[in-house]
């Protein structure tokens, strides 16, 4: 290879590895692999929740690349403090301590893994991190500053192994100086920074990673690695009842054929902001007709904790002595359920702690979503049978376990498919609870908006004949878009008949929706983008799915 064939772009690298593992494997090597798999699963789930892809496993460690710094950042602060809310409810075998590097600059793309100064800086910055701590780059600082609300210990010019120039680099601290502020070598924990454990972003509290319903039934293609994988989803989405422009041209950023880099992360929320308050109404996963239980929650009195897991299997405890009693408590009792309930359990079945009193400490946001109705109003004419064998982007056992499980099953169930063939099902008492479930559980795993391919045994979406399917499509997926492009692509995912996206390699896009025929959606999409300025235009999306040729 030379380098006019090297693949190069900017990214931020996260690098995490777990502080003394030889000796912890050497004690009980088994034990240590396991926990080691349990945690790791854990922080790539984080990661995702953060638009951020895992690229590479480190043996006792990983690497992943994130769109955004501020991402990768609130990344590694949650998975630090997921680790400390585990290890504080876990025994003196199961104790297990990360130290984390962040480092943003330029890599080469070597398949899907990354390569290049940046991904060793980011190595090495992760070998001079305190232990449980997390260490950045002057690159990463620079991008961060005045975005969250942390401390920062200017560590200066670091020379480290293999690297041939000095590192300016910052730890991250809940004491110091403000990012933003003044910041200096010498005194680096100058004043206590206000609402100090607020600052670890979004809530904070046990990760663990999720599961579904008990009794119910899922499926998902199995990850190569011990997490769940780097998931970009697409979606075939939702229709609202309103008019859809029949073509939108204009400027998008560089051509993105099917997704290869992580999409652009949203603004973040204020990392100070109060601890969100619990509602019944906000908590994921839970089938609507437990909804009674929780609203009783909310009202019990004394020390109380409810932990939760993916699949929906939740359990409270109330009137406990005190708030560390609650947790525990809470926490065993789900546990216990899903390994009574759920036929094959996985990591990410184990529950995770969601209250604790009537602050929510879950350390998610809300599962990504889909634009509201979820499902399109109107659906193909004549109806689509749903048929494992023709189903896109499902791997032969899938289809196989579909036939076997999902056909026959009478209940309400909705078939989801998310980035990276990833689909999931389980059974509710009505459409709504089972779209709104499936979406949630589906998007919470993958960190992407999914799509309802199939309500009970009927196919609620067209799937391109003429190319092929590669992925789920969501507005993350085609960077640069102005504001009215975004609103014309969430009005695109949202309709239920032919339509297509093309984009140029100049970064000129056409959108085009509301077509009798694909090949009309997408002579008229190409038309769109060639209108627009476009240059080599191609298309890249059909429907609700991103298309390649055959």
């Amino acid at each position: 290879m030379t380098d006019l064939n090297l693949v190069r772009r900017l990214t931020t690298i996260l690098a995490i590895d777990v502080v003394a593992f030889s000796t912890m494997s050497a004690r009980d090597e088994e034990h240590a692999l396991g926990l080691l798999a349990t945690r790791l699963d854990m922080a790539g789930t984080l990661v995702r929740q953060h638009r951020g892809r895992v690229f590479k496993m480190t043996g006792d460690g990983l690497l992943a690349e994130f769109a955004s710094p501020v991402e990768a950042v609130r990344a590694a602060l949650e998975i630090q403090e997921a680790m400390r809310s585990a290890n504080a409810t876990a025994g003196p075998d199961d104790q297990l301590t990360l130290r984390i590097g962040v480092n943003l600059g330029d890599v080469v793309e070597n398949g899907d893994d990354l390569l290049g100064d940046a991904v060793n800086v980011a190595v090495r910055l992760e070998s001079i991190s305190a232990t449980g701590g997390i260490c950045i780059s002057g690159s990463v600082y620079e991008q961060i500053v005045g975005k969250l609300m942390l401390g920062a210990e200017d560590i200066g010019e670091q020379h480290v192994k293999n690297i041939p120039r000095p590192i300016h680099a910052y730890r991250l601290t809940i004491e110091g100086a403000r990012l933003g502020g003044p910041l200096h070598p010498a005194h680096a924990v100058a004043r206590r920074m206000p609402r100090a454990r607020s600052l670890l972003v979004a809530g904070i509290a046990t990760v663990l990673v999720l599961s579904a319903l008990a009794g119910t039934f899922y499926l998902r293609h199995p990850a190569p690695t011990p997490s769940l994988q780097t998931a970009e989803p697409t979606s075939d989405l939702p229709v609202v009842n309103r008019p859809l422009p029949e073509t939108v041209a204009g400027t998008a950023g560089p051509r993105t054929f099917p997704p290869s880099a992580p999409a652009a992360a949203p603004a973040p929320a204020p990392a100070d902001s109060a601890p969100r308050r619990f509602a019944a109404k906000d908590v994921p996963f839970v089938p609507d007709f437990r909804m009674r239980a929780l609203e009783n929650y909310a009202r019990a009195e004394g020390a109380k904790a409810l932990a939760l897991n993916v699949r929906g299997i939740f359990a409270m405890a109330t009137r406990r002595v005190d708030e560390d009693a609650a947790r525990h408590a809470a926490l065993d009792e789900c546990n216990r359920t899903v390994a009574r309930d759920v036929p094959r359990v996985r990591d990410y079945d184990r529950c995770m702690l969601y209250a604790v009193e009537n602050d929510v400490v879950w350390s998610f946001r809300p599962p990504p979503m889909p634009p509201a109705p979820y499902v399109p109003a109107t659906r193909p004419s004549p109806p689509i049978a749903f048929d494992p064998a023709t189903a896109p982007l499902l791997q032969a056992q899938a289809r196989e376990r579909l036939a076997l499980h999902y056909l026959p099953n009478q209940h309400d169930r909705a078939l989801v498919l998310g980035h990276a063939r990833f689909h999931w099902w389980t059974p509710s008492e009505t459409d709504a609870d089972v779209i709104r479930r499936n979406l949630q559980i589906c998007g919470h795993l993958t960190g992407r908006p999914c799509v309802v391919y199939a309500l009970k045994n009927e196919v609620l979406v067209r799937t391109p004949q003429g190319m092929r399917v590669t992925d789920v499509l969501t507005p993350q997926d085609i960077s640069g878009l102005d504001a009215s492009q975004i609103k014309a692509l969430e009005q695109y995912l949202i309709a239920n008949d032919w339509r297509a996206v093309a984009l140029a390699m100049n970064g000129r896009i056409g959108i085009v929706s509301g077509r009798t025929t694909e090949q009309d959606a997408t002579a008229m999409a190409l038309q769109a983008c060639r209108d627009a300025g476009g240059t080599d235009c191609a298309i890249v999306a059909i429907g609700p799915f991103m298309v390649a040729r055959p």
